[in-house]
Order: structure tokens, then C-alpha cells, then sequence
């Protein structure tokens, strides 16, 4: 009881105290030196008050805003996947775009008359090894035993064609054969066959008249009629020669220009000119790099350094002069 009584008596000081204080203040205009005195002895107390109170107030007010924070970083991370994926389809469209401009290129310059496709499955079907499905059929004025092309030569042919879908034979099918020649000729002729997924086409030259090195290039005969095949489409280039001694044709290992496991966007050859320019279809050969000048050596008509230059003369030599 005593403690209690004192306790309420020093809660009745303190009131009394701060009312006191609080009037003079108020009559001084709310300065002076109570205001100071009272600042340097509740002032500490306060503070520490408020670094208690401020961290727990703080915290319960942002558990209001947490289910705010996960919302923002789920948004976050879907907004990142999805310009993940703009990104990776801008590649494949520039990829896209890159095959159609080398194919109309070709076709331009042959003046083919072409049905553009896009490659949609690549497959074993109708008794074949090595076949590609496209995304266009008789509705679109596609035929079986038409030629396919793409950017680089010759693709395939088709051998299924439906209302909307077609399938190609492609060119590595052990099935696959058309008529070649040689660039530069007109009667070096034969013709070329696929061999498997896993091996390389062959061309075989036909008569013994003409021999073939490594780095020959071919492009296709036309077939009666330019069916299934159109002439001057590139093929590709001899590899190597395999020894034929005694045999009377020659058997060269062609790298094709297209790779038939990549295949993306194509033309079906539906018409063609009367007359197509001998090897105008053939890429650009390969500039041969010149190899660097050794440090320190000379190159022909130069003087060493420090030595003067001899004079070149800009007139004739008189005629008759020794």
C-alpha cells in the first residue's frame, strides 16, 4: 500500500511539474530557458522512446505492403520472360528473313516463277530415308515432280503434294537422282545421287572424253519437259575423285551447297524462262587471300631503308636504242 500511495504521489509531481512548465512556456512565447532545461531532460528520455517505437511501427506498417511486393516482382519476372522471348523470336524471324531474301535473290536472277514454303517437319515417309514437309500444296499451283529450291541450289523434289501440304524428296536420299553437268561445259554431263543422311552425294561423269579435279562445280541438266528438274540450279562442288582406273566413267564426292538438315524457308520451281545464262546461277568463287609480306624482307621494286630511290624514267625508251 505504501508503495502504491508513493508511487501515485510522484505521478502527481510530475504532472504537476510539466503543467507548470508548460504554462510558463506558453507565457515566455516558447522559448527561454525552460524550453532548454526541459529539452535537456525529457529530450534523451524521448529519443529513446522513439528508436524503440519508430523500427516496430515501421515494420508493421510495410506488412501491409508485402503482398504489394510479391504482385510487383511476379510482374517483373513475366515481363522478363516475355522479352526473352520477343528477343529469341527476332533471331528466328531475322533467320527467316535472311533465307527468303537469298531465295528470291536466286529465283530474280534465274527468273524462276516460284511457290514460297517454309519447312514444317523433317521425316522418313513414303518408303524414303531422308524427306522435309512444306506448307503448301496443289491450292497454292504445286505439283508432284517439280523442282525445290532454296538460297543456295538445288533442295529436292516433290513426290506427294496435297490441298495445303507437300513433301519433298531431299537431295541426300539414297532415291535421289538428277542430271548435272559440269560449270563451264555443255556436254560434260552425268548425273548426280544421294547416298544416306550419313554420306556424301556422288556425280557420276559419263564418257571418258573429259576428266574432273577437285573444285569443279555443278549445276542440274533439265529434265524432258523441266520436269521434275530446271536447269542451272547449283548443285554443288567436287570434293575429291575416287580412282576409277579401268572404268569407263569417273565418280567424283560432291559437297553440296545446301545442308539438307537445315533447311527453312524454300521455292517450288512452277515455270521458267525459255533460256537461262550458262552458270549465271553459281555463286562467287572464293578471292584468294594474298599471304602477308615477311617482316624485314622487301617486297620486289623496294630499296632498303635509308637508301635513296632510284628514278623512273616516264618517256620511252628510243626505238632501235641497244
Amino acid at each position: 500500500m505504501r508503495d502504491s500511495r508513493r508511487a501515485r504521489l510522484i505521478l502527481a509531481l510530475l504532472l504537476l511539474t510539466a503543467f507548470t512548465l508548460i504554462t510558463l512556456d506558453f507565457r515566455s512565447g516558447g522559448g527561454g530557458p525552460l524550453r532548454t532545461i526541459g529539452n535537456a531532460v525529457f529530450g534523451p528520455i524521448e529519443r529513446a522512446a522513439n528508436a524503440v517505437v519508430h523500427p516496430i511501427g515501421d515494420f508493421f506498417a510495410s506488412l501491409g505492403h508485402l503482398n504489394s511486393y510479391k504482385s510487383d516482382n511476379k510482374k517483373l519476372k513475366a515481363e522478363n520472360q516475355r522479352l526473352l522471348e520477343q528477343l529469341r523470336l527476332t533471331d528466328a524471324d531475322r533467320a527467316h528473313l535472311d533465307a527468303a531474301e537469298k531465295l528470291l535473290n536466286l529465283a530474280g536472277r534465274a527468273q524462276f516463277r516460284i511457290v514460297a514454303a517454309r519447312v514444317v517437319a523433317y521425316g522418313s515417309s513414303l518408303g524414303f530415308e531422308s524427306t522435309a514437309e512444306i506448307d503448301v500444296g496443289s491450292n497454292d499451283g504445286v505439283r508432284r515432280n517439280q523442282t525445290v529450291i532454296d538460297g543456295d541450289g538445288l533442295v529436292g523434289k516433290t513426290i506427294s503434294v496435297g490441298p495445303t501440304t507437300s513433301t519433298i524428296l531431299l537431295g541426300n536420299d539414297p532415291n535421289f537422282t538428277a542430271g548435272a553437268r559440269l560449270e563451264g561445259s555443255s556436254r560434260e554431263i552425268g548425273h548426280v545421287d544421294g547416298a544416306g543422311r550419313n554420306d556424301p552425294m556422288t556425280f557420276t561423269l559419263l564418257g571418258t572424253r573429259t576428266t574432273m579435279v577437285a573444285g569443279d562445280r555443278l549445276v542440274t541438266f533439265a529434265s524432258i519437259g523441266d520436269r521434275p528438274f530446271v536447269p542451272e540450279v547449283p548443285i554443288g562442288r567436287i570434293s575429291s575423285v575416287k580412282p576409277t582406273a579401268g572404268q569407263l566413267f569417273s565418280i567424283g564426292v560432291v559437297a553440296p551447297y545446301v545442308d539438307f538438315g537445315s533447311v527453312d524457308i524454300v521455292g517450288v520451281v512452277i515455270a521458267v524462262p525459255r533460256t537461262i545464262k550458262r552458270d549465271s546461277l553459281l555463286p562467287p568463287r572464293p578471292t584468294p587471300s594474298q599471304p602477308p609480306t615477311p617482316t624485314g624482307t622487301p617486297s620486289p621494286g623496294s630499296t632498303p631503308s635509308g637508301s635513296p630511290s632510284p628514278s623512273r624514267s616516264l618517256s620511252p625508251t628510243p626505238t632501235g636504242t641497244p
